[in-house]
């Protein structure tokens, strides 16, 4: 335990950096006659030394004690004046001043005529130039041999000990004697030392340690400090470690005698030899493979987490266990004989298949390999890795490799494969066709020589493939074959594969299509070609005259991918599939959209074409517009049905005027014959009088209704739609019937969807709504309370679904038939009315596009479903 001591030199450097430093604002010295003074007469060198370790300025005591004079001190490196021994450590502890405190050091350093001369440094940085100020003291003279504290008895506690550096601490741990190899291995004099406390240069993590056993050597005569870190005086850290004699009640010592050793490289090794382990540790303990080290008697001195895992032991239930306890019989033998091999030097492996615990075969491959410590075998390390994966993935490999071997002989495309020195590496069987070759001729050679003068479109584009990365495709006619082939060039990381097939056929197809489209370009009708797959080829410019599609829009889709939208007839589409798949012709007539989204329609003819050999080719399909055709036929059903419509209501009519009206008329008539008979004053004249007013009464409701009705069917569409939202037509009338529902007991329901409109007609929809309710008020049931219960939702198809359910009276729908919904007819006697409320309803339903339905049953309730169309 060492430390350093301060240089007497340090006066003279305060000195002179206080002069330094006295400087005006503008940093220029207040009175540098006191600077130049000291420059020219101490006694001391004053120097000023650059970043690069060179004189920028020395004082005249330079001539007096290394014999150069100012002039030629300037320039010098500081190491030029050193002694060669010396000269690296001086200027190392002069540079480091530019990173820490202040330094003080010893050198030896060579006066002009090559004497050598002791010096003492101080060098201190200025911040403010960035340069070092240096004070060197001549100490030639003052160096006296060190004090000896007798040295026979010294060398006795030393030579003891045995340990490279010694020296005298007093009781509380300061240095009053240094010797040994202190300075070689701490850098520290025996003047840097003495005096100073060696607890000052430990370790603050290790001086709790040392202090412990400091505070024993009371007790114990000798104490051993081991492995503590004392910092030497570069400020590097090392280990050391000590041996501490109570010497105090030695009258030719009086102190504690310290001998220390360097043990960093010991330590470092340790460290080394520590995190080795700890790897190998790890290594062991982690590894996926069963692992157990075995001593050369077989016995398992140690096993890995795998290796109990798979066995489901715990390690004190392996431990010094023979490893064969826990191998199957079968294994016993073939690890015994691997194992004996290892035992003997040499590493053995094998593979072996075992059942784990869920009966499952595993294949695991076992090594044995000897572990040698200084030429001896002191035990076997012994690895099983579980393959199993492994080999299932290399069967795997090699069926998909037999697969696809077995495919590519069986394609109907040649095939062969290219290194990336153009050599070949594989050909089917297809390909030995087509050339009238055989493969073990040719594989292995390059291509260029097989083939030496092929068309240079060959080279070129499998060039383009390798350089590019990307598949490559052409087609040449090859005159040796006459024949056309189409060839498909894929890169791989290996190298080229490469595709083609005889395609001659094909481009006799191609020529006589061009002559077909160039016919068909001259017709107004739209004309399609596909191949056999149904795949669009061509179109004409009929086609995109009609559709506004053009041929790059089709291509590589069928048409019907393109035209058909959500209004085509599912069952034409599945008629056309399945011609198509009968390779028959067909004719259909079908809607279909145009690229603007409006409606077309197509009377559709499809012919299939075939080749010479009755193979399938392509398929022709010419469509004429019917667009107009079809709107006037629409329109025409339109008329019809209005015209039904309006014959079904004539015929209504002429029954309410042959039985609603024709009553009345008839009894007002004949009341009318009996006033002209009886007396004006008698009853009889009275009671007929009030009858007849009764008669007329019925004929004006009637015509009243009549005129109701007539004027809906005038006017139902002329009345502008708009967007109506249902819940507040709803609670309108709700509102309105509110009196009759409190008066009744009754209640509604509403489940709705929030925030739903309908573009319609709002005095239709009110009149719905107003209708069914009053009929549920007026014909509820006896034995309850009213519940009415409304609701609505949006429909799949966007329209809205409308419920409206009572639990009232109900009728039997049976007897009612097509009846429920016309004019005059009623289903109850207890009640009044006309008939008139459902009638209505239909009425106004229909005339917004949608449909009613009616269930009920008698004492039961009724529920109306009403559909309306997202318009």
């Amino acid at each position: 335990m060492f430390l350093g001591g301060q240089s007497a030199a340090a006066a003279g450097l305060a000195a002179a950096t206080i002069l330094y430093y006295r400087t005006d604002s503008y940093g220029r010295p207040h009175d540098t006659r006191i600077l130049e003074s000291l420059m020219s007469y101490s006694s001391d060198v004053i120097c000023v030394i650059d970043p690069h370790g060179r004189f920028q300025r020395v004082s005249t005591a330079s001539l007096s004690i290394l014999g150069y004079d100012s002039d030629e001190m300037v320039g010098k490196s500081f190491g030029d004046i050193m002694h060669p021994a010396d000269r690296q450590t001086a200027l190392a502890q002069c540079l480091r001043t530019y990173q820490s405190a202040p330094m003080y050091f010893d050198s030896r350093c060579l006066k002009k005529d090559g004497r050598e001369v002791g010096i003492s440094w101080s060098a201190f940085k200025v911040p403010a130039d960035g340069v070092l100020l240096c004070v060197g003291r001549d100490t030639t003279s003052e160096r006296q041999p060190p004090p000896t504290y007798g040295h026979e008895a010294l060398n006795e506690v030393f030579i003891g000990h045995g340990f490279d550096m010694v020296g005298l601490l007093t009781e509380e741990g300061v240095y009053t004697y240094v010797g040994g190899a202190t300075l070689k291995t701490t850098g520290y004099r025996s003047e840097d030392l003495i005096g100073r406390s060696c607890f000052s240069l430990i370790h603050p993590d290790d001086l709790p340690q040392v202090l412990a056993l400091w505070n024993q050597i009371g007790v114990q005569k000798n104490i051993q400090i081991s492995d503590f870190r004392f910092q030497t005086a570069s400020g590097e850290w090392k280990w050391i470690q000590t041996t501490v004699s109570n010497q105090l009640h030695n009258p030719a010592i009086r102190a504690y005698a310290v001998s220390s050793r360097d043990v960093s490289e010991q330590k470092r090794a340790s460290f080394e030899l520590a995190e080795s382990e700890q790897r190998m540790r790890l290594l062991f303990e982690n590894n996926p493979a069963l692992a157990v080290f075995q001593s050369t008697e077989g016995l398992i001195l140690d096993a890995n987490p795998a290796f109990l895992s798979f066995f489901k032991k715990q390690k004190p239930e392996v431990v010094y266990h023979p490893l064969a306890e826990f191998l199957p019989h079968s294994l016993r033998l073939l690890f015994e004989q691997s194992f004996r091999e290892a035992a003997g030097g040499r590493r053995a492996k094998f593979v072996a298949a075992v059942n784990n615990e869920a009966g499952e075969e595993r294949h695991l491959r076992v090594k044995h390999v000897p572990l040698v410590v200084q030429g001896e075998i002191v035990g076997v390390h012994v690895m099983a890795k579980d393959i199993t994966n492994i080999l299932t993935a290399q069967r795997l490999i090699k069926q998909q490799a037999e697969q696809l071997t077995t495919i590519l002989e069986s394609m109907t495309d040649a095939f062969f494969s290219l290194d990336k020195n153009w050599n070949i590496t594989y050909l089917n069987r297809e390909t030995e066709r087509v050339f009238a070759i055989k493969r073990k001729n040719f594989l292995g050679r390059c291509i260029w020589e097989v083939f030496p003068d092929p068309d240079p479109i060959y080279r070129s584009s499998y060039q383009q493939a390798r350089d590019t990365n990307q598949t490559v495709q052409f087609r040449v006619f090859e005159k040796l074959l006459n024949c056309w082939l189409q060839f498909k060039v894929f890169p791989s990381p290996d190298g080229l594969a490469v595709y083609f097939s005889d395609v001659t056929e094909q481009v006799s197809a191609e020529k006589k299509l061009k002559q077909l489209a160039l016919v068909a370009s001259g017709t107004d009708n739209s004309v399609i070609i596909t191949d056999a797959q149904g795949i669009t080829e061509w179109v004409n410019e009929g086609f995109t005259k009609h559709t506004g599609y053009v041929l790059a829009d089709m291509v590589g889709k069928t048409p019907g991918q393109v035209l058909q939208g959500a209004e085509t007839d599912p069952a034409t589409i599945e008629r056309i599939r399945e011609r198509l798949l009968q390779q028959k012709a067909c004719h259909v007539t079908i809607l279909n959209y145009k690229k603007s989204g409006q409606k077309l329609w197509f009377a559709m003819d499809i012919t299939p074409i075939y080749d010479d050999s009755g193979q399938l080719m392509q398929f022709i399909s010419i469509q004429q517009n019917i667009t107009y055709r079809k709107e006037i036929e629409a329109s025409q059903a339109k008329m019809t049905q209005d015209l039904y419509r309006q014959n079904r209501d004539l015929q209504q009519f002429t029954y309410v005027l042959s039985h609603n009206l024709r009553a009345p008329l008839a009894n007002a008539l004949g009341l009318a014959n009996v006033l002209t008979k009886v007396d004006k004053n008698s009853a009889a004249f009275t009671n007929s009088l009030a009858m007849l007013g009764q008669s007329m009464k019925q004929v004006d409701t009637v015509l009243h209704d009549l005129n109701l009705i007539l004027s809906l069917r005038d006017n139902q569409d002329v009345q502008p739609p708009e967007t109506v939202a249902l819940a507040d037509v709803c609670r309108e009338a709700i509102e309105h019937l509110a009196g009759a529902l409190e008066q009744c007991g009754g209640r509604v329901e509403l489940r709705q969807e929030e925030g739903l409109s309908i573009h319609g007609n709002k005095a239709f929809l009110y009149s719905i709504f107003y209708n069914l309710l009053s009929n549920s008020i007026k014909y509820r049931s006896p034995e309850r309370s009213l519940l009415v219960e409304i609701s609505w939702q949006r429909t799949a198809q966007g329209g809205i679904s409308i419920s409206f359910t009572d639990n009232g009276s109900g009728f039997d729908t049976y007897k009612a038939g097509s009846d429920v919904f016309q004019l005059y007819k009623r289903f109850h006697t207890n009640q009044r009315g006309r008939g008139i409320g459902l009638f209505l309803v239909k009425t106004h339903v229909e005339a917004m596009g949608g449909k009613i339905e009616v269930t009920s049953a008698v004492n039961a309730g009724t529920r109306f479903l009403i559909h309306l169309d997202a318009r």
